[in-house]
């Protein structure tokens, strides 16, 4: 066995691996965003109640929302110029400081990743046929 089919061989189980892991962690992401629905980004107020603690306040729907927030979203917000909160359209109670949610987000990038190196360990695998 030479060097190139070697390369062409471990190609084969990369586009294999990549395609075994990418498409179901696609197939989770998109799953996830549509059962989340669309979310519209909105100017929130961030405000301290009566115990100090950050509390997030945004209207939508013809109505008046808030939730606490967590420690690590209000040092988010605080960076922020204007802080802005993302509603979903289904629920406008229901709000969050970043476009994506996590679970969305890793599934996705994860699974481009493996998709990408699918792709490339597909290529691999042909270079025996023109290579040699």
């Amino acid at each position: 066995m030479e060097i190139i089919d070697a390369v062409g061989v471990v190609g084969e189980i990369i586009a294999w691996v990549g395609l075994i892991v990418g498409l179901p962690l696609l197939g989770i992401g998109l799953l996830t965003r549509s059962v989340q629905g669309p979310h519209t980004r909105i100017p929130i107020a961030v405000l301290d109640d009566l115990e100090d603690r950050p509390m997030a306040l945004w209207s939508a729907g013809g109505r008046t929302c808030s939730r606490s927030l967590t420690s690590s979203e209000a040092r988010h917000l605080a960076e922020l110029p204007e802080p802005i909160g993302y509603v979903s359209d289904r629920d406008p109670e229901r709000m969050r400081v970043e476009a994506r949610s996590p679970v969305e987000r890793a599934c996705l990038t994860i699974s481009f990743v493996m998709l990408g190196a699918a792709v490339l360990g597909f290529v691999a695998s042909f270079l025996p046929v023109f290579w040699g």
